[in-house]
C-alpha cells in the first residue's frame, strides 16, 4: 500500500500504527525525504536550502510520480520470485 505523508508527525503516527498491527520487529523498507533533501547549489558549490513552502510543494508533488511506485512493486515481485 502506498501512502503520502505531509509531515513527520503524520508519518510517525502511521509507523506507530504499523508497529501496533505487525509488531516492532516486523521487516520493512522505506525511503524518507525531508526538507533537508530539497536543496540546490550556488555558484560556489554551497548548499542552498529552500523555503518551507517550496519544500512542501516539492515533497507533496512526489506522489505524482507513479513510475516510482511501479518500480518498487516490480522490485518486490522480482525479489519474491527469487525467494520463493
Amino acid at each position: 500500500m502506498s501512502a503520502q505523508f505531509y509531515s513527520l508527525k503524520a508519518f510517525k503516527a502511521r509507523v506507530e500504527n504499523l508497529i501496533e498491527q505487525q509488531g516492532e520487529d516486523a521487516p520493512c523498507a522505506g525511503w524518507i525525504y525531508t526538507s533537508e533533501d530539497v536543496l540546490t547549489y550556488d555558484d560556489n558549490g554551497d548548499e542552498v536550502y529552500q523555503s518551507d513552502e517550496v519544500c512542501q510543494d516539492v515533497l507533496t508533488n512526489l506522489q505524482d510520480y507513479d513510475h516510482i511506485h511501479s518500480a518498487i512493486v516490480d522490485a518486490i515481485d522480482t525479489e519474491l520470485g527469487e525467494c520463493l
